[in-house]
């Protein structure tokens, strides 16, 4: 491995375990919270926070093992990819069954300030973070990595649209806006997970 490389992967590996850090504890907290709010939006925020931080601990494993043995490089990327993929189905999967309820049952979630700061606080850290993903993994054509910092990207944006439900389901009483929003967040993990197993052939 060459002294670049080296460098790149020791930056990949800061920028997993501070995910693992910061989406490990914000989305076990949001979790939490949105048990008891019964916010299906927060739940979504939650879930993919906690699926990122997963993807990282994956990513760790994959670029611990480069440096032990480089020839295995696309051997590990591939085993990396397909568990991301297969967790962003998953996610995807649970919370637009558990939105479509909350329509059909007209679910009401409740007010949660802590939640609203969580998300608040994600939309200044992780774009940040997902920049950097990106940046290190074009430079180490490293598909996994890539996929992870867009998971990292879809959290901010995610972020987003879980602030806007909670706050207009507080202020507005509109009950609507947080299953809509859920629906929202699996939609776009379902999208994104479908495009890179298409562009990669997995089957």
């Amino acid at each position: 491995m060459t002294a670049s490389r080296h460098s790149l992967v020791s930056s990949a590996l800061r920028l997993s375990y501070l995910t693992i850090g910061w989406n490990g504890v914000v989305g076990a907290i949001a979790l939490v919270l949105a048990v008891a709010a019964g916010s299906l939006a927060l739940a979504g925020f939650a879930l993919n926070a906690l699926l990122d931080s997963t993807a990282s601990v994956v990513l760790v494993w994959r670029f611990a093992h480069e440096r032990r043995d480089p020839l295995a490089v696309a051997r590990v990327e591939q085993h990396a990819q397909r568990f991301i993929l297969a967790a962003m189905f998953g996610v995807a999967g649970y919370l637009g069954f558990d939105a479509v309820r909350a329509l059909l049952d007209s679910s009401h979630a409740e007010a949660s300030l802590l939640g609203v700061t969580l998300a608040a606080v994600s939309l200044v850290v992780l774009p940040w973070l997902g920049r950097q993903k990106m940046r290190v993994a074009a430079a180490l054509e490293s598909g996994a990595l890539r996929g992870d910092g867009v998971l990292t990207i879809a959290a901010a944006a995610l972020a987003a649209v879980t602030l806007v439900a909670l706050v207009t389901t507080s202020a507005l009483d509109w009950w609507w806006a947080d299953p809509v929003a859920a629906l929202l967040i699996a939609a776009a993990l379902a999208v994104e997970a479908t495009r890179v197993a298409v562009r990669h052939r997995f089957g």
